[in-house]
């Protein structure tokens, strides 16, 4: 019997090698290799980037932990294992492939060492020796020769761009080649003394694990450096800690962990060599494409350098404002007017100038042309002076005069947004002048509004103009030439001038020789600029081809103004003068408006001046009051007229000029009409 008191004396046990330590061997260990950086050779250039293969060798320390009194059925003594070492040697085959610039595939067909020695001393008690009692020592001593072909895939990661240090992690998958074990109990201590069969070691076993794993399986993790040497080799040197999954023998807790430490020599593959350059086709068959631009000449001939030449005919025409709005009988309402009413929206659109050139169509805009002109000239103001014909319900009701005038000033004020402080509103009974309102046409009349302004720009007659262009040189012709081997699939030719495209012409097969681009007048190209010709073109087997030509366009603009004209002799007629009712003396407005006339007179002239009246009275008063104004207009020109022949012609009402029954069509015939010939050279 020997007391069962022992001490643990293993080489290594787990606390020691614990996880945590490791971890920090693998961060001393990057450091370490990370200063080598200098030797690393662009680990981000093409050929470390290449698939690569090689062999790696290397050394692992096997650190065995233990958690078993005995292997099943092989007689020991021992109070139980708890770890124990060893060292093996690793070599095989190595590849690496690059996934991106953070992460790699390591394979790696290793033949790999496991085995390590577990020993336990313990103390069984005193013996009796030739010196007397002393204390006995055992050691249980358990060898594993364990040798594994053993495929070890790594994932890596590359934490720093642009270094080769790579931590990884990945699994051990291994065959075991051998797994056998080999167990003695030793006599340590005293050295004169035997068991009792007078030998030092007892419990002895020497063969298979029992129990056996024939498969090994682990995972691992740890940290590589890559550098290359040369152009195509590179080194590795990595250091790794090994985690067993499963144990050496079934029926124990026997795990074979480790570290481990290994140099792998990899090859870069290089880059397949590109195939040879196909020969080169055969030239494919010719496309040229070229144009040309021609004007049409005045001569009708066309020429590369002629001159577009844009004629601009203008016609123009006066017409006078008769400053009066005509009511019915009894009524306010401007909408029993025949004054024309619009939108405030539309006013700023409207334009005089584009008015029908027709007298009681622009008298129907009266308060428009009005309102347009007040808002032009912000300084007039105008007075709006309401009467009534003082028959029935209009007797002395100056009541309804006031109305009249506010209902054309509320239309001025809303719709044109005159301020009501330029409006001046006044009320009478009958005008100042006035046709007697015993008839019916005196009647009409005097139910009015009279426009006065203190600005002569407000009622001076409206100025019709009509612009027409035509061009000596109508048409420019483009004549585009194609040479193709293949035959032509498409073409298009447009004529631009910037953004703007004035003429565009497309089809299939080859192109006519002459394309015609009518110029429209109404849109022409802008004077000083190139118009940009371009052709395209495309054959049967795709090719493209692009001829443009630059068109300087240059206009030469003649403008002429369109007047009567009778043989040699130039014809001006004016009808601009309107005269109170039976009155022939000219104020102030008509005065400036002879100023239009006498521009025309020259002393190559002759002049003629037509008197008109309305049908009021009877045509020989008419005619007598016809040459009054004639007369009138004489003499307000006189210092245009020296010398020059003048003739009188009164009208009358013998020919009326509107229609008479209207009070507007009545007014408009209190006219002189001036009709001036001058020679023409």
């Amino acid at each position: 019997m020997y007391s069962r008191t022992h001490v643990h004396s293993s080489t290594l046990t787990q606390n020691r090698y614990s996880v945590h330590q490791f971890v920090k061997y693998c961060f001393l260990l990057a450091f370490l290799v990370s200063t080598f950086q200098p030797l690393a050779a662009q680990d981000d250039g093409p050929p470390m980037d290449r698939p690569s293969i090689g062999i790696v060798a290397g050394g692992s320390m096997n650190l065995h932990k233990a958690t078993f009194d005995a292997l099943p059925d092989v007689p020991s003594c021992c109070t139980g294992y708890d770890g124990g070492d060893g060292f093996g040697p690793v070599f095989g085959l190595a590849s690496r492939f690059v996934i991106d610039d953070s992460w790699s595939l390591h394979l790696m067909l290793r033949y790999a060492d496991y085995s390590g020695t577990l020993t336990q001393e313990e103390f069984i008690g005193p013996v009796l020796t030739p010196r007397g009692p002393e204390d006995a020592y055992v050691e249980h001593r358990l060898e594993s020769a364990t040798k594994s072909i053993d495929f070890r895939p790594t994932l890596g990661f590359r934490p720093i761009p642009g270094i080769g240090l790579t931590l990884f992690t990945g699994a051990h998958l291994g065959l075991l080649q051998a797994n056998d074990v080999t167990q003695s109990e030793e006599l340590l201590r005293p050295a004169d003394v035997t068991f009792a069969d007078l030998q030092r070691e007892r419990n002895q076993y020497d063969g298979e694990m029992p129990e056996a794993s024939s498969l090994y399986a682990a995972f691992s993790a740890g940290v590589r450096y890559g550098f290359m040497i040369g152009q195509r080799w590179s080194l590795w040197p990595e250091a790794s800690v090994r985690l067993s999954a499963n144990s050496l023998s079934d029926g124990v807790d026997w795990m074979p962990n480790g570290f481990e430490g290994s140099l792998a020599l990899l090859y870069h593959i290089p880059k397949p060599p590109p195939p040879p350059p196909p020969p080169p086709p055969p030239p494919p068959p010719g496309l040229e494409a070229a144009v040309r631009v021609f004007a049409q000449a005045e001569d009708g001939t066309f020429r590369e350098n002629a001159k577009v030449v844009v004629e601009r005919l203008t016609r123009g025409e006066l017409f006078p404002l008769l400053p009066y709005v005509f009511f019915p009988q009894e009524s306010a309402a401007l909408d029993a007017t025949s004054m024309k009413r619009i939108s405030t929206g539309a006013t700023t659109g409207f334009d005089e100038s584009t008015l029908p050139p027709n007298t009681l169509a622009i008298y129907g805009d009266l308060l428009n042309v009005v309102g347009s002109r007040m808002r032009a000239n912000p300084q007039a103001k105008i007075t709006l002076t309401g009467c009534n014909n003082g028959r029935e319900g209009e007797r002395r009701n100056t009541r309804l005069s006031r109305n009249r005038a506010n209902a054309v000033r509320d239309y001025l004020v809303t719709t044109w947004g005159i301020d009501t402080k330029r409006i001046r509103v006044k009320a009478r009974n009958l005008p100042a002048e006035a046709p007697s309102t015993e008839s019916v046409e005196g009647q009409q009349e005097t139910r009015r509004v009279e426009i006065s302004s203190d600005t002569y720009a407000v009622l001076a007659p409206v100025r019709w103009q009509s612009v027409e262009h035509s061009v000596s040189t109508p048409n420019i012709v483009l004549r585009p030439t194609v040479e193709s081997g293949a035959g032509v699939n498409r073409w298009s030719l447009a004529v631009t001038q910037g953004n703007e495209s004035f003429a565009s012409f497309d089809g299939t097969e080859a192109p006519p020789a002459e394309l015609t681009w009518e110029l429209d007048t109404t849109r022409l190209p802008q004077a000083g600029r190139n118009v940009d010709v371009r052709l395209e073109v495309e054959d049967n087997i795709g090719q493209k081809r692009t001829a443009e030509v630059a068109l300087p366009f240059e206009t030469e603009t003649v403008t002429t103004e369109v007047i009567e004209q009778q043989g040699n002799r130039r014809i001006d007629r004016f009808s601009l003068i309107l005269f109170d009712f039976k009155k022939s003396d000219i104020g102030s407005d008509n005065r400036r408006i002879l100023d239009i006339v006498r521009e025309a007179i020259t002393p190559r002239s002759r002049v003629t001046i037509y008197g008109f009246a309305d049908r009021t009275g009877s045509p020989e008063i008419n005619r007598e009051l016809a040459l009054d104004r004639c007369t009138s207009v004489k003499n307000a020109l006189s210092g245009s007229l020296r010398g020059i022949p003048v003739n009188l012609e009164a009208v009358g009402s013998d020919r009326l000029l509107f229609d008479n029954d209207i009070p507007e069509g009545r007014n408009y015939c209190r006219t002189v009409q001036i009709v001036v010939e001058t020679g023409i050279d």
